[in-house]
């Protein structure tokens, strides 16, 4: 590993802190990526059903359209890692106490108790998202045999996490 790869902390490329606008431009990076591949494939499609029988075209369909279902489900599993870096960030270091604590959990029952507004199941939410993420970032599903993660769920986590955070 490079030195200045090693040494890197927080510090050295925080700035103003974690805002509402980082957690919006995750989402919105993530669907124009998926919207451009989709429309990526609808031209790529158009100029195969031209050039071969249907037949030909359909069979490589399905194999086009699995992978492009592989690479939306990447995105959407990137997007949850990053929206929980990002819940995690605010959470300690903008909203903590000075305590040193290790779980989310633990973190957001501190900051509970320190008069921030948050209720036991908007924290048991937060920690069914953190699991999740844990399972596909120490567990991560193979290649061609990713998880279902819709974008539908992770916008609703987003929306959840404004509503929750903001």
């Amino acid at each position: 590993m490079k030195e200045h790869s090693r040494v890197l902390t927080e510090k050295d490329y925080g700035v103003h802190g974690i805002t509402e606008s980082d957690f919006d431009h995750s989402i919105s990076s993530v669907k124009e990526m998926i919207d451009t591949r989709s429309e990526q494939y609808q031209r790529k499609a158009q100029n195969i059903r031209e050039i071969n029988d249907e037949e030909i075209a359909n069979d490589f369909f399905d194999d086009v359209s699995y992978y492009i279902y592989t690479d939306t489900q990447y995105l959407w599993q990137f997007t949850l890692w990053r929206l929980q870096g990002l819940i995690e960030a605010i959470i300690t270091y903008q909203l903590m106490v000075s305590k040193k604590l290790f779980a989310l959990e633990s973190k957001l029952e501190a900051r509970k108790k320190n008069d921030y507004d948050i209720e036991k199941e908007e924290i048991n939410e937060l920690v069914l998202w953190a699991n999740l993420r844990n399972i596909i970032l120490h567990a991560p599903p193979e290649q061609y045999r990713l998880t279902p993660i819709i974008g539908e769920n992770i916008i609703y986590y987003y929306q959840f996490i404004k509503k929750t955070i903001y």
